[in-house]
């Protein structure tokens, strides 16, 4: 077995830089690699006294060459993150005075507590930011397991437009229970004004059996139309995902 190969393979697999710090570090380690294996006549010999395993050695050579997010990638970052207890990274760039894009995953034993994420686009286990990604999610635009936002996508979301399995708003609620000032559309919908779904309360309702006399145009064709207020919440969150791709090649190059 080529030792120098396979060890190469598994170790470039855990590795976890942008494409030019890849480069750098692969040539670093070949050369260490060469080194060691140049003072045994059995490879294997040199890989049980001297070698350090190639996935402790690339987590190792990750943490020590990524000093910014710009240095890894959105995506490798959160691939990272599955290797290690805890990351925390931003990226170099700014904006309003805040960091681009905040990274952060996993318990901070330090702390005792979890890094809250901040920035523009924010992305861990807490995130706040213009755009906010984690299990616990508040910004302008947040999305998460609990989140909180103008517009808010989750498991439990709150916010002015919502759409969660439960869900509440200000203006619209979409979700399994959505909840309203003003409409809310799902199966179980409730709102002090206009109210769409299997289980409907509100001043003007629309469900299988029941449609409210004089109930505004706007609201009917909504209520007739939820797949398509559905479908303008998907193509947003699809933005979405598009945006962090793009952010993703910008800021590694």
């Amino acid at each position: 077995m080529d030792v120098k190969k396979e060890y190469m393979k598994i170790f470039s697999k855990n590795l976890f830089l942008n494409s030019k710090k890849t480069k750098k570090v692969k040539q670093e380690v070949s050369e260490e690699i060469d080194e060691i294996l140049s003072r045994y006549d059995d490879q294997k010999e040199a890989f049980n006294k001297e070698m350090e395993g190639a996935i402790p050695k690339a987590i190792k050579m990750t943490k020590n060459n990524a000093d910014y997010l710009e240095d890894m990638g959105i995506i490798n970052a959160i691939r990272f993150a599955g290797k290690v207890p805890h990351v925390s990274i931003k990226s170099k760039k700014e904006l309003w005075g805040l960091p681009l894009i905040h990274f952060a995953s996993g318990f901070n034993s330090r702390k005792g507590d979890y890094d809250v994420a901040k920035g523009v686009i924010a992305i861990g286990s807490k995130a706040r930011g213009i755009i906010a990604l984690g299990k616990l999610a508040y910004g302008l635009i947040a999305i998460g397991g609990i989140s909180l936002g103008v517009l808010s996508f989750g498991i439990i979301s709150a916010g002015v437009f919502t759409a969660a399995g439960i869900a509440f708003a200000l203006l619209l609620a979409v979700g399994g229970i959505s909840i309203s000032a003003v409409v809310s559309m799902g199966i179980v919908a409730l709102s002090s004004l206009a109210a769409s779904g299997r289980v409907a309360m509100a001043h003007f309702v629309q469900t299988g059996q029941k449609v409210s006399a004089n109930i505004p145009g706007w609201f009917s064709a909504m209520a007739n139309n939820i797949g398509m207020v559905i479908l303008i919440f998907e193509v947003i969150l699809f933005g979405i995902i598009l945006l962090i791709f793009y952010l993703d090649l910008y800021i590694k190059n």
